[in-house]
Parts: C-alpha cells; structure tokens; sequence
C-alpha cells in the first residue's frame, strides 16, 4: 500500500516538474530519480521528498525556491491521494496523504490475514540458504545458534517476499577434523578399559561429550574394538562419532526450531568424483603447477595475491577442492542464487571460493557469503564466558535454551534466545547480556514485543466479557480512527510488505526485528492514552477492535518470520 502510494505521488511529482520545465520556469536537462523518505513527526505529513534539493544547482536557484515552482504545478483539487503539500527545511517537500488510505490500508490487511506481508517481488527466483553446517565434531554451540536463527529467518523472509527459498545443512563428515575427531574418541574408549598412560592428538578434540560417548559405548558393545586394529579402530569411530554427533546436532536444531530442506554431505561429494572432474578442469585450463610437492591453483590469475594449495603432497585435497565441488553440485540443481553464512573465521575463504568458481566458468555474483559474527556470553559480572570446542570449553546451544529454561519456562526459552541472536547486524558481534535474557519482565525486549500481541488478545477477551455484543470488522467506521496515534499505527502496519522485502533482499532479519519493537512500541503507547473499550462510545470501541485486530495480524506474521511464538496470554 506505502508502496503504491509512493509510486502515484512520484508520478504526480514528475508531472509537476516537467510542466515547469516546459514553460521553463525550470532549467534542467533531465528530470533526476524521485525518492521518498518518512517523516519525523505526523505534523510533517506523511513522507518527504528532497527532489528539490537535487534539482536546485542544475537549475541554478535555490532549493525552497525549486520546491515552490513544482508545488505551484500541482492542483490539489485534481488529486485525491494528496491532502496537503508543504515546503520544509532546507526545501523538503512534506506530502499529507488523504486520510482514506488509511482505511484501505486497513482493509487490505484484514482481507489478506495470513498473507498479508507475502509478495511476488522475487518473481520465484530460487534462491539456496545454506546455514549453521557445523562440522559433526561436538554440540552445537551458541555460534551455531545463532547462525540458525538468522539463516532460517533469511529463508522465512525471502519465501515470504516471493522468492523459492531452500534450506540446507552441509555435513563436514570428511577430511582432517574427521580423522581426529576418531582418533580422539579412541583414546577416550581406550581408557574406559584401563589404559591411562594415552593422550588426546594434537588439534584433536577434549570435550566432555567424547568421554559420555566413551561410556556409552562401552555399555553398548563392551570391548568389542579393543583388539582391531588402530587404523580399524579409528575408522570405525569416525563413522559411529559422526553419526551419533550428528543426530545430536539434529535433535538441537529440532528444539530450537530450525527444520532443514536438504542435508548434504561432504563424503557424498568426495565419493562422486566430483573433486577429481574439477582437478582435471583445472589441468585442462592450465591453472595448476606442482611446487614443493604439491599441486598449487593460480589463483593470481583471477587478481588474488596468491596462489593456494589444493592438492597436498600426501595427495589429499584442501578443503577448496570438495567446497568447489560442493557450489559446483548446488548450481547444477537449479538455483540462481547462493547464500552462504559462515563463521568470521571464513573471511579468507571467500575470495578463494569466488576464484575456483570463476574458473569454473560461474559467475561470482550469484555467490553471496555473509559473515555471521562471533557471540560473546556476558556473565552476571559483565565478564566474556571463554569458549573453545577443541579445549572442550564451550557453551552449547543446549546449555543455552536449560538455562533460560529454568528461567523463563522451557515454552519462551527458544523466543528469548532466537530473539537476542537476531536484534543485532549479522555482521555485528553480539554480547548476548545473560542476566537481561533471565529477566520475565518488559525489560526483556522479547517479551516487551510479545505482549503487545498477548495484550491484544486480552482486549478482545475483556469485549466478550463486557457484553459488547458481536464485533465484526466490515461494519467498524474506519474514519473515526483520526487520532495521531491511532494513525501512526496504520502507517507503521502498511509498511510491513516493504519491509519485508527490504529485509529479505538485504539479508537483515534485524530490521524486522526493529519495525516490530517500533510497532509494539506505538500500541502500547496508544492503548496506555485512548480506551478501547467504551460502553459509551461503541462505533469507536469498533473501529478501535478493527485496528487492534489488524495490529495482531501484522505482529503473527512477522513473529512466524522471526520463528517467535505469539502468546495469547502473559
């Protein structure tokens, strides 16, 4: 609706401009783009223009003076869309829209209910989402939390703003942190049965859920491996701790609300023969040389600095080889675009990515890769709670969700740590403020936003129990809804299909987050000043439920986006 709006008053602009141009009141070449912005307050109108001020050198007078002219142009009585039209500040131009839009809003949003928000803007461009990928090696941890929330909000945003949006999850159950992570567990089974003098591998892993996976296998299949072979040994337990890891992974992600399309594997890439096609491309478009007994990719061929290993010289691949592969497999399913988020630590990677793909003969523009930064637990004395996998000091995405379990309730504990992971920037580190997610309180923002929702699911509890009768919403006056509150309401709730798309096509599920804040923000601020249930004055109680009822239907969609649930009750 904001968006239709703003198209007509463009057009109403344009034409203004060029009958002052025509009678050359006007001295411009070209007429530049018309953009529009909010307000600050209702009492500037409804949205701003600064055309003026892009006009103003190229016709040589000042800008209030090139915003008279094309006001001058405009004959309101030929315009219904537009109420009132002023010259502000340096020369904005401050554009009132008539009140009746306002109601239409209204209507639209009830009309749509649930899909209201969804769009066709992505014209079903399928668009892959590949997020968290945790290598199977140990629990989940709050990164990895994170990295959840936000790729399944992008997923949620770019479905509901018209694109075909897939989830996937790559497994890194092949290569070097493989091996170690079996080599590790075989020095905790070992141990189990007495032999005390063996020690974790370098770079392996020393996390507590090693020495559980130990006893549980003991207790499964007692001393059944002691006598393999170690290279059987270690074999079989790469195979049995990426499974049991992984599942464990799985049933995290389950409970924080996280489904996943598809699960790719990297020992599937490998075994297809993939990588091997790619080397061999390579060889054939002389991009590899062997040096020091490796086989290095030129990749300052494509403007890096340097060039990289992909072959080692005991012959297996870097990780570049299968990843390429792996990029190579989703293009070759379908998709247009590929989003990928990774860890700060894959910085480096990235342009590298970028070069094989090239070489590959993919254009890098349809590889997008967002940085999810690292989270910090802020303890109850303001300190960083250090983690690390490898030392087997973590806190992981299950501790997280007990912990404000026991005190939120198990039902708020995925709202409250999804929310926190998703009010700041991707690519803003996050010092997620343990005492604040504690609280049950509105100093939470969660549960600020939430009972806005709840609160609008009381009043029209509190109207059966008044005896006001049937409320229905296409006999509710819309025009009585004048008040600058009741309006800043409306004009917020319009809003939310564009933003959506905003949010989407810019891969920030924080903005949505924001809007929402601002929206609950504004209804709490209405309902604490206006009643809105009056015996006295029932046309008003309605027309008040109709803005109340479309307030609900705008804070559960865009709440489903967030994967936050909506209480009736708080």
């Amino acid at each position: 609706m904001i968006e239709q709006i703003k198209n007509d008053v463009h057009k109403v602009l344009e034409t203004a401009i060029q009958i002052a141009v025509n009678i050359n009141e006007l001295k411009i070449d070209k007429i530049p783009k018309i953009i529009f912005s909010p307000t600050k307050a209702p009492e500037h109108g409804d949205i701003a223009s600064p055309i003026a001020l892009s006009l103003a050198k190229s016709a040589g007078i000042g800008p209030r003076q090139v915003a008279e002219i094309i006001i001058d142009k405009i004959d309101l009585e030929k315009q219904p869309l537009i109420n009132q039209i002023d010259v502000a500040g340096p020369g904005f131009i401050n554009i009132f829209i008539d009140n009746n839009w306002m109601a239409s809003s209204l209507k639209e949003i009830h009309l749509r209910g649930d899909k209201f928000g969804y769009t066709e803007h992505g014209q079903d461009k399928k668009i892959l989402v590949e997020f968290v990928s945790a290598n199977p090696t140990g629990p989940l941890n709050i990164v990895s939390g994170r990295a959840a929330a936000v790729g399944s909000t992008i997923v949620n945003l770019l479905n509901m703003a018209g694109y075909q949006a897939t989830s996937e999850f790559y497994i890194n159950d092949a290569g070097g942190q493989v091996l170690r992570l079996g080599a590790s567990l075989d020095v905790r089974y070992r141990q189990q049965f007495g032999y005390s003098n063996l020690e974790i591998p370098e770079d392996g892993y020393h996390g507590q859920y090693l020495v559980e996976l130990s006893e549980e296998l003991k207790q499964e299949v007692g001393n059944k491996y002691l006598d393999l072979s170690e290279n059987d040994r270690i074999r079989i337990f790469c195979d049995l701790a990426v499974e049991r890891l992984l599942s464990d992974q799985k049933k995290s992600l389950e409970r924080f609300g996280v489904e996943f399309d598809v699960w790719s594997s990297e020992k599937d890439i490998r075994e297809s023969g993939a990588p091997e096609q790619i080397i061999q491309s390579f060889k054939d478009q002389n991009l590899l040389y062997e040096s020091e007994g490796a086989t290095w990719f030129k990749m300052t061929d494509f403007g890096d600095d340097k060039d990289t290993v992909v072959v080692k010289s005991d012959g297996e691949y870097t990780y570049f080889v299968p990843d390429a592969a792996y990029h190579q497999n989703k293009f070759n399913r379908g998709f247009h675009t590929l989003i990928d988020l990774l860890g700060p630590d894959h910085q480096g990677h990235i342009s590298h990515l970028e070069c094989l793909l090239r070489a590959l003969g993919y254009d890098q523009s349809r590889l997008e890769c967002l940085i999810i930064q690292q989270v910090s637990l802020i303890d109850s004395t303001g300190q960083k709670v250090e983690m690390s996998k490898r030392k087997g000091q973590l806190i992981t995405l299950d501790n997280l969700l007990d912990r404000l379990g026991e005190s939120v309730d198990e039902h708020f504990a995925v709202d409250v740590a999804r929310y926190f992971f998703l009010n700041r920037s991707n690519n803003s580190h996050l010092d997620f403020d343990f005492d604040l997610a504690l609280k049950r309180a509105n100093d939470n923002p969660v549960f600020y936003l939430q009972y806005a929702y709840a609160r609008s699911c009381s009043i029209f509890r509190e109207m059966t129990q008044r005896g006001l009768g049937a409320y229905e919403f296409q006999k509710a006056d819309l025009s009585l809804l004048n008040s600058i509150d009741e309006q800043q309401m409306i004009r917020k709730m319009a809003e939310f299909p564009q933003l959506v798309i905003a949010s989407a096509d810019n891969r920030q599920p924080h903005r949505l987050v924001n809007y929402l804040q601002d929206l609950a923000n504004q209804f709490h601020t209405f309902y604490n000043k206006s009643r809105v249930l009056n015996v006295g004055q029932i046309d008003l109680s309605y027309a008040r439920l109709a803005l109340v009822s479309c307030l609900q239907i705008v804070l559960r969609n865009g709440l489903k986006i967030l994967g936050l649930s909506t209480p009736e009750r708080m």
